[in-house]
């Protein structure tokens, strides 16, 4: 996936915020009387009794404050979640790069070992020709020459060959530790997935709910209309509990979005130190 900035995904959460707290968009998504229903519904309160003319005012007046708190929650949502899928490319970003830096050593000691005794090594195997053309043609004083060469020779091509092992070994080594610790904080930062469907699950029931309280606010409309004040109560009842519900929704959203965070916490700790 590829990485993005940190002053680029501020600046799509400030945006995302601008968004929310524009007066514009506060007035969409509060629910509010048209001016024939608000004429109708002052006109119900004057005609109803003083109790329920005081019920009436304050289940609007709670149906405007919760509203107001999904608008705040959204807020709050909206920049927690795009503050953590920032941190969740750039941990990703560095699990990639654990050891990197230490594994490009141990492979750059290896090239530079090996090339250190490919002399040796050439030596060796021309030494090793000559004895053979030697031992071809009998040349007793020739093999006598080159016999104690090739031996002093090989000596020198096993260390060496030790020596590569050893720093292959080394390589090979962190290579798998490394692995294993990549391995490590990609399960820990896969704790994240199933906060995730936890998330879709409160939006899908919150889209469920807003179509609940759509249908609910058409028959608010319909039953101030006739100046039903009972039926006026009751359905703000019901209005007031399907946000109750989107607010409940909204408030575990952005808890889970805190539970993401702290795994990122805990996942960049380990990277910090791995101890």
């Amino acid at each position: 996936m590829r990485f993005v900035s940190r002053f680029a995904a501020l600046s799509i959460a400030l945006m995302l915020l601008l968004a929310l707290v524009n007066p514009a968009m506060l007035a969409a998504a509060s629910f509010e009387f048209g001016v024939t229903v608000k004429t109708a519904f002052d006109k119900m309160k004057g005609a109803a009794d003083k109790p329920t003319a005081a019920k009436l005012t304050s289940q609007y007046a709670e149906l405007q404050a919760k509203q107001r708190l999904t608008i705040d929650w959204d807020a709050r949502i909206c920049k927690l979640h795009y503050q953590n899928e920032e941190a969740i490319l750039a941990t990703r970003k560095r699990i990639k790069e654990v050891n990197a830096d230490k594994l490009l050593k141990l492979e750059a000691a290896v090239t530079q070992v090996k090339k250190k005794y490919e002399p040796l090594f050439r030596l060796y195997d021309s030494l090793n020709q000559q004895l053979s053309i030697a031992k071809s043609f009998k040349d007793k004083t020739i093999v006598n020459v080159l016999k104690p060469q090739v031996e002093t020779t090989k000596a020198a091509v096993s260390l060496a060959k030790l020596d590569i092992r050893s720093k292959e070994a080394a390589l090979r080594s962190e290579k798998a530790n490394t692995a294993n610790t990549i391995k490590k904080l990609r399960d820990l930062l896969s704790g994240i997935d199933p906060i995730k469907v936890k998330i879709k699950a409160a939006k899908s029931s919150v889209s469920r709910i807003k179509k609940q309280f759509a249908t609910e606010a058409s028959v608010l409309n319909q039953v101030i209309k006739k100046g039903d004040a009972a039926a006026t109560v009751s359905s703000f009842i019901r209005m007031l509990a399907y946000m109750q519900q989107i607010n409940d929704l909204k408030q575990n959203t952005y808890a889970y979005e805190q539970q993401k965070m702290a795994i990122l916490a805990k996942v960049d700790a380990q990277i910090a130190d791995p101890s």
